[in-house]
């Protein structure tokens, strides 16, 4: 980001060229997100995943990697090779869809693929306000889109430049056309691959953080509005952006009502549809995930004692994962301190059912795009059914 010298500025100037060291990853378990859609009843015993999907042998994926990445401008020694079979030394290695699906390939674009491009690949020159040119955050632009202030929200949406910013949906169609190549080619290798990468980039644009800068204006460090501002609201909201991601990736994990497996579950599916909805529907979720982040934590984010993307300070994402209200006896009777520690743990279960409440639908989503996606997908191979087996969702 560009830093500003904010004790030279009036208070409201420093306000207006608030901006943010935006982080370039979304959702900390895009393998966990996807194992968790395998797993869901419509998936788990389908028998399109069983489909046997060739592998290609260490050259042919080397040398395939290196043509695509010149294709898509992606760093292509950052792309893991995976086969490790040597060419004309065996037949046909196949696998199943299932297989495929599960090898790790959709976590592929946060290893440094979209890291350190040239500034060739930014032709707008949008890194300086998303992460920077260099450094693990460089990929941000790619991942993210902020489509502009909200005057209806001005705070809340704050963001420099004003207009809408991050290429992250023009690399889903990139990466589309990519996958559709390779699925009507018959390489459902890279058919396969390609599709996880953009997956990857949509299930980015469904975390609330990644399209909305400030989901709660609560988050920020207003006692600091006239002294360091900028800088302590970077790093508050790098921290809640964080503690976010631990807390779902932990509920994710968690079956029953305690948990978001359920959320995967509903058996609705459809492909994306663009920009337009998606965003409205995402950033439609982020204030009541902000407020709930907030009820959670509290002010205690914003403290310089914890940064959270540096690995300074720990979150119980376990015990807050699996926190529930105590009823209280009749009869029974509490000191002050035992008062205020019960509000206190009946506050934050009450907030962390907030948080499954506003993230629930987001993660049905997800799940319903990647059925609904790898669906259509398929279907381009030609002459084959559907993940229903009938050739329509």
């Amino acid at each position: 980001m560009i830093r500003f010298h904010t004790r030279a500025l009036p208070p409201i100037l420093a306000i207006l060229t608030f901006g943010f060291d935006f982080q370039a990853h979304a959702w900390s378990a895009h393998q966990e997100i996807v194992n968790r859609i395998l797993a869901s009843p419509g998936l788990a015993s389908n028998p399109i995943l069983e489909a046997k999907v060739r592998v290609p042998c260490g050259d042919q994926e080397k040398n395939e990697i290196e043509a695509l990445s010149s294709r898509i401008g992606i760093r292509a020694q950052a792309v893991p090779l995976v086969s490790n079979e040597k060419c004309n030394s065996r037949g046909d290695l196949q696998r199943t869809l299932r297989e495929v699906l599960s090898l790790g390939f959709i976590d592929e674009p946060d290893l440094g693929m979209d890291q350190d491009l040239p500034d060739s690949a930014d032709p707008r020159g949008v890194r300086k306000w998303m992460g920077g040119r260099t450094g693990p955050t460089s990929q941000g632009f790619r991942h993210m889109r902020f489509p502009g202030i909200e005057w209806g929200s001005p705070l809340r949406t704050l963001q420099i430049p004003f207009s809408p910013i991050g290429e992250a949906f023009e690399r889903v169609e990139v990466l589309g056309h990519e996958s559709e190549k390779y699925f009507k080619s018959g390489d459902l290798y890279f058919g396969v691959r390609t599709f996880l990468w953009r997956e990857h980039l949509i299930q980015d644009l469904l975390q609330p953080f990644h399209t909305t800068p400030v989901p709660a204006l609560s988050m920020l460090p207003w006692s600091k509005l006239f002294s360091g501002f900028v800088a302590a609201s970077n790093h508050a909201i790098a921290n809640y952006h964080y503690a976010y991601e631990g807390l779902i990736e932990e509920l994710v994990r968690i079956p029953g009502p305690r948990g978001l497996q359920d959320c995967f579950d509903s058996g609705v599916s459809h492909p994306y549809s663009g920009e337009s909805a998606h965003l409205f529907f995402v950033r439609s979720r982020a204030r009541e995930v902000g407020d709930a982040l907030y009820g959670i934590f509290g002010d205690s984010l914003k403290s310089k004692e914890i940064d959270l993307p540096a690995g300074v300070g720990e979150i119980d994402d376990f015990a807050l994962a699996n926190a529930v209200s105590s009823p209280r006896e009749k009869g029974d009777e509490y000191s002050a301190s035992q008062e205020r520690e019960q509000k206190s743990a009946d506050a934050t279960a009450k907030s962390m059912e907030a948080l499954r409440r506003a993230t629930c639908p987001v993660l049905t989503e997800v799940s319903g795009l990647f059925v609904g996606d790898l669906d259509q997908y398929w279907k381009m191979i030609g002459n084959r059914p559907g993940l229903k087996g009938d050739g329509s969702l």
